[in-house]
C-alpha cells in the first residue's frame, strides 16, 4: 500500500526538543532524548515496525507521531483518574438530575481539583509502546481496508485518522474501541443499497444515528467543572457544551475509520453556537463541515451569514511558524502548536499591513505584534487571534477575516499595549479606522464577535 499513502503548556520542553529546520532524523532524536526514562517505550515502537512488523507506512506513521509529540501533553499524576472515577459514579447515579450531576462535578472540582490543569506532562514522557502500536495498527487497518476511507491519501491519513488524541489533556485510553462499541451498532447490520452502502457519508450517517440515540445529553452550554476527556465519560455525560460534543463526534467518527478533524474559532461566533465543529473527507475527497456536533447535518453548508477573524484546525503536526514564534518571541501568548490556519476555507480573507507610528514602534521590546478582534465584553473587549511581524514600519498579518473590528497590540517590556486605533476590515478590503473611545458603542456591535 505504498502508493496510498498547559504545571502549564509553556512548561513543556518544546523548544529544547524540536527546532525548525532540523532534519527528520534530528527531530526524532531530540524527542527521544527529551523522553527521559520513557525513551525505551518510543524506541520499542520504532523497532516494532522495523523488525516485528516491517511495514514502511506504519514506521513512517510512528515517526510522525513521535516527531510531533512535543506539541502534546496530558495531565500529570493520578489525580485526574480520581476525578474521572468520581464523575463516572455521578453520571451513573440515575437519582440525580443532569443539573445535579453537573453541580456535583463543579463542587468537587472547586474543592479538590481546581489546580489540576496547571500540572501537565509531555506525552513523550508517559506514553506507552503498546498504546501507540495499538493505535497505529487499528487506524492503519481501517485506512487500508475500509471502503469509506479509500479516498484518503497517506498524508491525510496522518492527520485525519492516525492521531491517538484529538485535543490536549485527552486521556490516553483506548477510545477507538470504547466509542466504536458505543456508537457503531449500525455498522454491524448496514443497510445494503447501491447508493449509501460502504460510502463515507453512509457510514457517517450510521454513526450520527447511533449517537443521536446513544447520547443522553440534557442540553448545551451547561458543562461545569473539569472537562470529561475520557472516552467512557464523553459517551455518558448528560450535559456539555459545543466543544465537548464536537470532540465526541470526531473521536466517534475516527473510531469507525472515517477521516475527521476539529475546526474552531478563537472567539465566539456572532449569531450561532459555532465555536468548534467537525469536518470529514467525503467520498469525493471534499472537506465537508458540520454545524457543530453529531446531531447536525454534515455538508449542509457552514453558516452562510457567519463572519469571524480566524478559523484554526486542530492538527497533530507542529505548526513550524508557531514553533519559531515560541523560540524567538520575548513575550509569549499561549498559542497552541498544533493549529493550522484554515480561515480562507470559511471566510473572505485579506493580508493586511497596518502602519505603526514611529513613536509607538520605539516603545516596543519585541519584533512580534498581535492582532486582536473586538468582542462583546465590556470588561475585556479585545481577544488576540493571531500574531505578525513589523516590516517597513507596518504590522503585517495574513489571512484575516473581513467584516471584523480589529486593533493591533505590541509588547512594551511590561505588557501588551494597543499601538493602533481600532479599524474595521470591510468586505471590499477597505480599512476604516474608528475612534478608540467609541469601541463600546452599540453602533459597532455588528463588527464584533461574542466573547467565549
Amino acid at each position: 500500500m505504498l502508493s496510498r499513502y498547559l504545571h502549564n503548556l509553556f512548561a513543556l520542553p518544546v523548544l529544547l526538543v524540536v527546532c525548525s529546520g532540523c532534519g527528520q532524523g534530528a527531530a526524532l532524536n531530540r524527542v527521544l532524548q527529551s523522553a527521559g526514562s520513557n525513551r525505551v517505550e518510543l524506541v520499542s515502537v520504532l523497532d516494532h515496525y522495523r523488525s516485528v512488523d516491517p511495514n514502511p507506512d506504519k514506521l513512517r506513521a510512528a515517526e510522525f507521531l513521535i516527531e510531533n509529540m512535543p506539541a502534546h501533553y496530558s495531565y500529570a499524576g493520578k489525580e485526574v483518574y480520581q476525578y474521572y472515577d468520581y464523575a463516572a459514579q455521578i453520571l451513573a447515579d440515575t437519582t440525580l438530575t443532569p443539573e445535579q450531576q453537573r453541580d456535583s462535578l463543579l463542587d468537587i472540582t472547586d474543592l479538590n481539583y481546581r489546580d489540576l490543569p496547571n500540572h501537565t506532562i509531555p506525552d513523550a514522557q508517559i506514553i506507552k509502546a503498546n498504546f501507540l502500536i495499538d493505535n497505529i495498527d487499528k487506524s492503519y487497518t481501517q485506512w487500508t481496508t475500509c471502503p469509506w476511507a479509500s479516498q484518503v491519501t497517506f498524508d491525510e491519513y496522518l492527520e485525519w485518522m492516525l492521531p491517538y488524541k484529538a485535543v490536549e489533556l485527552q486521556e490516553l485510553d483506548h477510545w477507538r474501541d470504547t466509542l466504536l462499541a458505543h456508537f457503531g451498532q449500525g455498522l454491524k447490520n448496514p443497510i445494503k443499497n447501491d447508493v449509501e452502502y460502504n460510502t463515507t457519508m453512509g457510514v457517517a450517517d450510521m454513526i450520527r444515528n447511533d449517537a443521536y440515540n446513544g447520547l443522553h445529553r440534557y442540553g448545551l452550554y451547561t458543562r461545569a467543572g473539569l472537562p470529561l476527556l475520557s472516552a467512557y465519560l464523553l459517551a455518558h455525560q448528560t450535559y456539555g457544551n459545543i466543544p465537548d460534543y464536537a470532540l465526541t463526534a470526531v473521536l466517534a467518527l475516527r473510531s469507525a475509520g472515517i477521516p475527521a478533524v476539529l475546526d474552531e474559532t478563537p472567539v465566539g461566533s456572532r449569531g450561532t453556537a459555532a465555536t468548534r465543529w467537525f469536518v470529514i473527507i467525503s467520498d469525493r475527497g471534499e472537506q465537508l463541515t458540520s454545524e457543530w456536533d453529531l446531531s447536525t447535518m454534515i455538508g449542509g453548508g457552514f453558516f452562510p451569514y457567519e463572519r469571524g477573524p480566524k478559523v484554526y484546525r486542530h492538527t497533530y503536526a507542529i505548526n513550524k511558524v508557531r514553533l519559531e514564534y515560541r523560540r524567538k518571541a520575548i513575550y509569549q501568548y499561549p498559542f497552541e502548536l498544533g493549529r493550522k490556519d484554515v480561515t480562507s476555507q470559511y471566510f473572505l480573507t485579506s493580508n493586511i499591513s497596518i502602519p505603526i507610528d514611529r513613536a509607538e514602534r520605539k516603545q516596543l521590546k519585541d519584533k512580534y505584534v498581535y492582532i486582536a478582534s473586538a468582542v462583546r465584553d465590556d470588561s475585556n473587549p479585545w481577544q488576540i487571534v493571531d500574531f505578525g511581524r513589523i516590516k517597513n514600519g507596518k504590522a503585517c498579518f495574513n489571512n484575516m477575516g473581513r467584516e471584523v473590528l480589529y486593533t493591533v497590540m505590541g509588547y512594551d517590556g511590561n505588557a501588551l499595549i494597543q499601538i493602533t486605533d481600532p479599524f474595521i476590515l470591510h468586505k471590499d478590503e477597505r480599512i476604516e479606522y474608528v475612534n478608540a473611545d467609541t469601541v463600546s458603542s452599540p453602533s459597532l456591535d455588528k463588527w464584533k464577535n461574542n466573547a467565549l
